[in-house]
């Protein structure tokens, strides 16, 4: 199974803790967003142009949603779903939640405070920058809020797609300079934390380390 895409992209990063949780090898093809996603070769893989893909033997699917569902269903064990009806459904929503909702609030952090100024040399647009901390994250933060327990995951103790959604966008967020604020986002605060400490979501951050230094020069 070959998994295309940076390690550093949130939706990238969804799958890499998907297969490490499911113990699924896989290799990494490394490809940083950029034109290369626009290359004939690519967009065979691809026609969207965009990561991750996943090629696993005659089978090619794009889509980071997706991709989890199919690795959920080829390989069951653990569950990265809960296993009743209405707990799927609110699962799945919630991952798909962070794709719609979180992921341009704080992919928007990341390009603008991280890879814009140090990887690109271009100044961060900070118009842009303060419009999405006091206008844009607000209100997914105060729906996220409502959502989140007060300990485990959002579905009990076991880590499900909708945390590792939610906590990959989180941690491309804190690349880019952003924390949730405890005193106003509590309960959320926490739950992140939770997460990020999870065994399997913590090695992918430690893994992320040599890239990390590679965008910054």
């Amino acid at each position: 199974m070959k998994l295309h895409g940076a390690i550093i992209s949130p939706n990238v990063r969804k799958v890499i803790i998907a297969c490490m949780v499911k113990g699924i090898d896989f290799e990494s093809n490394m490809i940083i967003p950029g034109p290369v996603l626009k290359e004939p070769e690519f967009l065979k893989i691809n026609p969207l142009g965009q990561i991750p893909a996943l090629e696993d033997g005659d089978l090619i699917i794009g889509d980071s949603n997706v991709i989890l569902q199919y690795l959920e269903e080829k390989h069951p064990e653990p569950p990265l779903l809960p296993s009743s009806p209405e707990e799927r459904a609110k699962c799945r929503w919630l991952a798909e939640y962070a794709g719609a909702a979180l992921f341009p609030c704080c992919g928007t952090m990341f390009r603008e405070v991280l890879v814009n100024p140090n990887y690109f040399k271009q100044p961060t647009n900070q118009k842009t920058v303060d419009e999405t901390i006091k206008e844009k994250f607000p209100p997914v933060l105060d729906y996220l809020e409502a959502q989140t327990p007060d300990n485990d995951f959002l579905f009990g103790a076991d880590i499900s797609i909708a945390d590792i959604s939610i906590v990959s966008m989180f941690i491309t967020a804190r690349y880019g300079g952003f924390s949730i604020d405890a005193n106003r986002w509590p309960s959320l605060a926490a739950y992140v934390e939770r997460v990020r400490s999870h065994l399997h979501v913590a090695k992918c951050v430690e893994n992320e380390k040599e890239m990390l230094k590679m965008i910054m020069g």
